[in-house]
């Protein structure tokens, strides 16, 4: 587990300042950003920041996750004797060793059905998957948390409701759309179970049906 020290250290690696002026003045602007999150999701998101239904918290974490997956990009993993170590150049070069790419998008491909499955078949592969899991769960967890302080702070000094919330039909939209890309990935990978034509099908059933 890495230190408090150690994330403090690969957190300021990630962002280059040239001064405490120039640190002072992105903070600034990332502080405006929040507000105006803030802002929106006050508008948008019914009863926010007391309340968050399912799918809007659903949406607000793909996103997220997308901002984790930047940071923390998929790695290569070569498969030795059903342990996954990183691949070095020796591995990637081999045509006898399996190599697999493991980020974000693969750890949350597998339900969580999947996903507990993998501890008796797969059990190094699970371990790797769920400290990818942990961590950025982790961190959706947290901005939401920062989203809420900063929702609450506008609200106490007098932010209003100016905006209509998302509507139903919208909501569900955004949920068939990052389901489409799961059933993509999944499909890929071989998931009998995964089928894109298929989904296709049921969601256009769906409208159909709700009129």
């Amino acid at each position: 587990m890495a230190t408090k020290t150690t994330k403090v250290a690969e957190s300021s690696a990630q962002t280059a300042f040239t001064s405490i002026k120039d640190s002072a003045f992105q903070q600034a602007g990332a502080a405006q950003t929040l507000e105006a999150v803030a802002r929106y999701a006050i508008a948008n998101v019914a009863g926010f920041p007391e309340t968050i239904s399912p799918e809007a918290k659903e949406q607000y974490y793909e996103g997220y996750r997308m901002k984790y997956d930047s940071l923390h990009p998929a790695k290569t993993y070569a498969v030795i004797a059903d342990h996954y170590v990183e691949a070095t150049p020796e591995h990637m070069a081999s045509k006898n060793v399996e190599r697999v790419e493991i980020g974000v998008a693969y750890a949350y491909s597998y339900s969580s059905q999947e996903f507990g499955k993998l501890a008796n078949t797969k059990p190094a592969l699970h371990a790797l998957i769920k400290r990818i899991r942990e961590s950025c769960s982790d961190y959706c967890s947290n901005r939401l948390g920062d989203l809420k302080r900063a929702a609450k702070i506008l609200l106490s000094n007098g932010q209003t409701r100016t905006r209509q919330t998302l509507d139903f039909i919208r909501s569900t939209e955004k949920i068939f759309t990052g389901l489409e890309k799961s059933v993509k990935v999944k499909s890929a990978k071989g998931d009998t179970t995964a089928n894109p034509v298929q989904f296709k099908l049921a969601v256009a059933a769906f409208w159909k049906t709700y009129g």
